[in-house]
This record gives C-alpha cells, sequence and structure tokens, in this order.
C-alpha cells in the first residue's frame, strides 16, 4: 500500500488529471500526469470492467501499485498521477508490470535515467 502523503484520493483530481493530464501508454497500463502543487507526487490506480472480473481488477491494481511503491523514492515531486490498467494487465506477472512502471515514469520524465 502506498503511504498516505502519495495518494490522490478525491474524484475531482482524478477526474482534473484524466481529462487535462499528459498521457503515455504501455500495453499494461496507461499512466496520465499533471503538475500539482504539493511536495510530492501523488497517485490513483483505476481498472475498469474491460481489464475482467473484480479479482482481475483487483489483482491488475495491486501490481501497478507495488510496482509504483518499488520507485517511490526516485519519483520527481509535484505530480499527480493516474495509472489506468489495461486488459492485459491482469494475467501480467510482477517484472512484466514492474518494467512497464519503469518505462513510463521515464516517459514521462518523473524518474531520472537508470
Amino acid at each position: 500500500m502506498l503511504p498516505a502523503p502519495y495518494r490522490l484520493r478525491h474524484s475531482r483530481d482524478i477526474n482534473r488529471v484524466r481529462r487535462e493530464g499528459q498521457r503515455w501508454y504501455h500495453a499494461l497500463a496507461a499512466l496520465h500526469v499533471q503538475a500539482n502543487q504539493q511536495e510530492v507526487s501523488r497517485f490513483a490506480f483505476v481498472a475498469g470492467r474491460q481489464v475482467g472480473n473484480a479479482v482481475q481488477r483487483n489483482r491488475a491494481k495491486r501490481l501497478l501499485r507495488e510496482a509504483t511503491r518499488t520507485y517511490l523514492p526516485h519519483i520527481a515531486p509535484g505530480w499527480d498521477c493516474l495509472v489506468v490498467a489495461r486488459p492485459a494487465a491482469a494475467q501480467a506477472d510482477y517484472q512484466d508490470v514492474l518494467t512497464a512502471i519503469n518505462q513510463l515514469l521515464q516517459r514521462a520524465h518523473l524518474l531520472p535515467p537508470i
């Protein structure tokens, strides 16, 4: 689970990021990013019904959340991020999801190059 300061909680903020944020896509997830005035970057994770049933959606979100938590100390501060699971995320293994999150964060320039 992400620590509380790193969670994007309010639906108005999530909708703002979805509408106005820049987007990057990967086969397993999409990343929507918009600047905020905070000292940390905040994240929300969503999975629509196209991902699968409730068990598959929750698994996809757990994998994405854990992969993001791994990179949290290295992520640039000051961004609101929405991570949207895509259907392939429900069947992916953790290493694939970790690679996808790394690629998305680097494309968004939120991670320093490794």
